[in-house]
């Protein structure tokens, strides 16, 4: 029964839980420490250390090590499955919904202006991040040429964010 509840609970969290990492460690909280006496609040922050410093989610981090430390590996399987149900439940809800609609000419329209939505939000981003950015022309010269080479010689963007680095590290002022 105590596996069912921690299913329960750890897909509740992951059903219920907006804004990050960070933001869903608050409800696990609730759930673990203060409603299911799981864990004291000790071991809780030492369950937030540790899944701080694993790569990977958060959440997903401590949820892994929450069930492995109160029911093993099953436990542990169950808290990350209940966790990442709903996301995975909900995408493929989105995937299935637009695979059907998709040569639908609303929905289509729908789609395209989304696209000018989502250049529009990478834009206010560039904006804000450029004004930490921009230290001098010897980096707007860096940004133009990855710019201009990833755009016109289509480039992997990756190999040209390692260039940029080797060439900033060789001929930068620092």
């Amino acid at each position: 029964m105590m596996l069912l509840n921690m299913l329960f609970t750890f897909f509740k969290i992951g059903l219920f839980s907006f804004g990050g990492g960070y933001a869903i460690l608050a409800m696990i909280q609730q759930e673990v420490v203060i409603k299911n006496a799981w864990l004291t609040e000790a071991e809780f922050v030492q369950v937030v250390a540790i899944s701080q410093m694993t790569p990977g989610p958060i959440a997903i981090n401590a949820a892994t090590f929450i069930g492995y430390q109160k029911a093993g590996v099953i436990g542990s399987l169950l808290c990350t499955l209940g966790v990442i149900l709903p996301s995975l439940m909900i995408m493929l809800l989105i995937t299935v919904s637009y695979l059907k609609l998709k040569k639908l000419p609303w929905f289509q329209q729908i789609f395209k202006r989304l696209r000018l939505l989502s250049v529009g939000l990478i834009a206010a981003a560039l904006i804000m991040i450029m004004g930490n950015a921009v230290k001098d022309w010897y980096s707007v010269g860096i940004f133009a040429a990855s710019f201009l080479l990833t755009w016109r010689f289509k480039l992997n963007p990756f190999t040209m964010l390692i260039a940029a680095a080797i060439f900033g590290m060789l001929f930068g002022s620092v």
